[in-house]
């Protein structure tokens, strides 16, 4: 270990690329440390374009900090260490006495890193996690007070303690939720869907995207059609265009799908917002002050500061979610899942379909993540922590706090009903209401999704049979299996 051991550090975290990252304005900082390694990108077969969305923000922060004159120290992707590893050579070849970084919301890592501090002899000094609108204390306390804990009465709370979108002491519109407006198919005539913006790659994002081609080319994707933002400046340019150009029909359109159509009016906003680029008081001021629908505005609004934040708190207050396996799956996920090649000729149209353009895009929005893929898995038996893997290395948004209690508790009810209150499940009847997938809804009826949705309720009738909200279409489901003899 280095002879002196007066530096204090911070390191900038991967998912934390704030602007405003509170070390930053912190005189006793004397140096800034960012690892980029290349084996936790291997750890699981990540996407292609969500490593670069990574190095890419990290080395634009890191590249912004030189040009004020900070220090900076980076452990790259061609050194090749863990990310153990990667702090340690910091803090021995650099003299650090005190290693300052920001809360993560994942749950081992701050304890992994005080554990090495410690071994080291480097104080630490931890700052509160800024991804988040609400503090951790007063989230805990919800939760701690809520054992079972509705995702309405969060919302409800989150809009009384904030503010937003009240009047007075009563919600906008004197509703707090405008969902039962949202629900609306695509017409298939008179709606045109907006182009996303095309971020400008300068040259550090051309690096990294040769870099990760180079480095990791048996994972998915290809870094060259990498599409993202990469600085809070591009993503904020990025959030007004959705809100100049999509808002206005995100609300009526958000359970809609399109089979030749991947983003419909979604704002794309969560790789940006879940690794700081964003914050989300700037994507609540910017939904907040325009003239959209109030239904479509308060929809966007529920899922920034409801339904994002409720998984937080279930994941803080639930570490269960991680283990459980209420339906005892097995099913093992086929390599085809990770690579896109050789998928079976059984596999329904919509789930092809999906599968596809999250090879290319590393990205799915959220009623296509529960109603085709976490419906189709869920159905198939698939072991929900494969499952949970899959879309944590598949999705470019994907980390620990939010994937665990929406893959095992909402998508593939995994916790027996604890976070959602029925399995979302269903056949192509819907899938065809919602996107058309298939030529006509006769096809639909009788396709292996359909099939495979009856089956799934029969073999697990006797664990499903207390559900109310299941009590019609079991009911349905019991009638067929009469008429089958």
């Amino acid at each position: 270990m280095s002879a002196s051991t007066n530096i204090t550090a911070a390191l900038i975290l991967a998912t934390q690329q704030f602007e405003e990252h509170p070390a930053y304005a912190d005189d006793d900082v004397d140096e800034f440390f960012f690892i980029e390694s290349a084996p936790r990108f291997r750890k699981l077969p990540y996407h292609r374009h969500k490593i670069v969305l990574l190095v890419s923000a990290m080395r634009h922060t890191a590249a912004r900090l030189e040009s004020e004159g900070r220090t900076v120290r980076r452990i790259t992707l061609r050194d090749d260490l863990g990310f153990a590893a990667g702090l340690t050579r910091l803090l021995d070849d650099h003299g650090v006495g005190t290693l300052r970084w920001m809360s993560d919301p994942n749950r081992p890592v701050d304890d992994r890193i005080a554990r090495l501090c410690e071994k080291r002899g480097v104080d630490t000094d931890i700052l509160s996690d800024g991804l988040f609108l609400t503090p951790e204390d007063e989230l805990d306390q919800w939760f701690a007070e809520h054992p079972t804990p509705l995702m309405e009465d969060f919302y409800h709370w989150q809009r009384r303690r904030t503010g937003i979108l009240m009047d007075g002491g009563k919600p906008a519109g004197r509703r707090w939720n405008f969902d039962a407006d949202n629900r609306k198919p695509l017409p298939k005539k008179g709606v045109e869907i907006p182009a996303l913006p095309q971020p400008e790659h300068d040259d550090i994002t051309r690096e990294v995207i040769a870099e990760v081609d180079e480095l990791f080319p048996d994972q998915p994707g290809a870094a060259g059609e990498f599409w993202l933002p990469v600085t809070p400046e591009q993503s904020r340019q990025w959030l007004d265009v959705f809100v100049a150009e999509r808002l206005n029909d995100f609300g009526r359109y958000e359970d809609a799908m399109r089979a030749d159509e991947p983003f419909l009016f979604h704002a794309i906003i969560s790789p940006m917002l879940n690794i700081g680029l964003l914050t989300v008081e700037e994507v609540v001021a910017a939904a907040t002050r325009t003239d959209a629908p109030l239904a479509s505005v308060e929809g966007f609004i529920r899922q920034v500061i409801g339904w994002r934040e409720y998984m937080r708190g279930m994941y803080r207050a639930h570490p269960k979610l991680e283990h459980v396996n209420a339906l005892h799956l097995e099913q093992r996920i086929e390599k085809y899942w990770y690579t896109a090649q050789r998928m079976p000729s059984t596999l329904p149209i919509p789930v092809r379909t999906v599968l596809e353009r999250v090879h290319r895009w590393g990205y799915a929005h959220h009623i296509e993540r529960l109603m085709v893929l976490g419906n189709w898995f869920l159905l198939q038996g698939y072991a929900p922590r494969q499952v949970n893997d899959w879309f944590l290395a598949l999705f470019v948004d994907a980390y620990d706090w939010v994937m665990v209690p929406n893959v095992m508790g909402m998508s593939q009810f995994a916790d027996g009903g604890f976070v959602a209150t029925k399995p979302y499940v269903s056949g192509g009847a819907y899938l065809q209401k919602m996107g058309s997938w298939w030529p006509s809804a006769a096809d639909a009826k009788d396709s292996v999704f359909t099939e495979a949705y009856w089956a799934f309720l029969e073999r697990h009738e006797d664990v499903l049979a207390g559900n109310h909200r299941l009590s019609l279409a079991l009911a349905q489901m019991r009638k067929r299996r009469d008429a089958k003899g």
